[in-house]
């Protein structure tokens, strides 16, 4: 059998192989040494290490998976969201696995298990018709809404406003205010609604029909809504958004990937030259190596003691066990900081509902959302909101991703905005 790879996917293979073994290298030198893993080790009486057996294996399985990957006759939307899963949950769930003796192969089997259903769910031959809004309007409606909509955040977070913030000074600081004195239900859940999606997509149509006024209105409301409690996942979304408009998604998957391969040696030089290790801590570690550690804690607490949603949307019928929330209650057990939020993703929040039953919900109901992003045929000048909604997988519980973090808002955009913008916004 002959498999034939196109030259900008072999580019893409490459890369990705050479950010594994970087990042495995940062990952074995400096990462399993940090805080949150020093604190799991204590707590479950376990070393963090290089074990090269597991690497091997890992190696091996993330190199199919990365040849099949790019072997498959696939459109390039469904192309970039594997390699976005490969990056964001297989890669760091197989490195972590490969870390500790006592952490199981079932994690890092299950980010393959989502990997390669989301491939299969879109096999789907999804057929129906919806009306879709006119592009240039849409902006200047969406713009509107938005800023109505903002108008309460201003009265309820102005006193908490700090500009130095945008310096990412005092972030925690202004962080912990806004959580201790405001508990509003409507800036709660429309945050993220605002912030990650629609301001966003606010953003590219003004970039694509060159209106001006209108990009920069959008790029203040962002910086305000940044302002608003200091969550730098809005920030990193006007990033993304910018950085990744132009190119399609083959050249825009190289891109990441390339940025990926420079920050890891970037921060990795910082620490080895200079003793500097903030820089791999609040980027390589927070963003992938955090979320299988964290997984790791929702599994072997809640395996085999599930709440059933207890916590949530069966409260009336399921009494909550434990005194903490479970992210709080992982963060006291695992972590030694029970006043830390330790929020995990998809798959371990589904071994805490439901066993493994739960973690195949919430994994087919993904694959199922994004066979469906992929069938309205989006833009690849959208590509940082794809970004931004698989590493929200990677940290936020089904339920939480659909409404606080902005996916239900996502999908309706996508039906009625975006959908067939792979031929109109070109």
């Amino acid at each position: 059998m002959t498999i034939k790879i196109n030259t900008y996917k072999y580019k893409i293979v490459i890369s990705l192989l050479l950010y594994f073994v970087l990042f495995a290298v940062l990952h074995f030198s400096y990462i399993i040494y940090g805080d949150s893993y020093n604190a799991l080790a204590d707590n479950t009486n376990s070393i963090f290490e290089f074990l090269p057996i597991r690497f091997i294996c890992v190696f091996l399985l993330v190199l199919l998976n990365i040849i099949i990957v790019n072997s498959l006759k696939i459109n390039t939307f469904l192309y970039s969201i594997l390699n976005l899963i490969l990056i964001f949950f297989v890669i760091p769930g197989g490195l972590f696995y490969a870390s500790n003796a006592i952490v199981p192969i079932d994690l890092f089997l299950y980010t393959n298990i989502l990997l390669w259903f989301i491939y299969f769910f879109s096999l789907i031959n999804w057929n129906f018709e919806n009306p879709v809004l006119d592009k240039n309007q849409t902006t200047k409606v969406l713009l509107a809404i938005t800023i109505i909509g903002l108008i309460p955040f201003l009265y309820v977070y102005y006193p908490y406003i700090n500009l130095k913030n945008l310096l990412l000074i005092d972030v925690y600081k202004t962080r912990t205010l806004v959580t201790d004195n405001i508990n509003n239900l409507y800036t709660g859940y429309t945050y993220s609604w605002y912030g990650k999606i629609i301001l966003p997509i606010i953003m590219v149509f003004s970039l694509f029909y060159k209106n001006r006024f209108a990009l920069l209105i959008g790029f203040v409301l962002l910086m305000f809504l940044y302002l608003c409690g200091s969550h730098k996942i809005v920030f990193l979304g006007t990033f993304t958004v910018l950085v990744f408009y132009k190119y399609d998604y083959l050249k825009k998957t190289y891109l990441l990937i390339k940025l990926l391969v420079l920050l890891t040696i970037t921060t990795w030089g910082l620490d080895y030259f200079f003793n500097y290790d903030y820089g791999w801590t609040i980027t390589m570690n927070r963003i992938f190596m955090l979320n299988p550690l964290l997984d790791f804690g929702f599994y072997d607490f809640f395996y085999d003691r599930p709440i059933y949603w207890s916590d949530s949307f069966m409260s009336r019928w399921v009494s909550y066990p434990y005194e903490l929330t479970p992210s709080h209650t992982i963060g006291k057990e695992y972590l030694s900081k029970p006043h830390v939020n330790a929020n995990t993703g998809i798959i371990a929040n589904g071994f805490k509902n439901a066993g493994v039953l739960g973690a195949f919900i919430n994994i087919i109901i993904v694959s199922i959302y994004i066979s469906l992003l992929n069938f309205f045929k989006i833009s690849p000048k959208f590509f940082g909101l794809f970004i931004l909604l698989i590493f929200t997988f990677t940290n936020a519980s089904l339920s939480g991703s659909v409404l606080t973090h902005g996916l239900l808002i996502l999908f309706i955009m996508s039906m009625f905005v975006l959908r067939n913008t792979k031929y109109t916004l070109t």
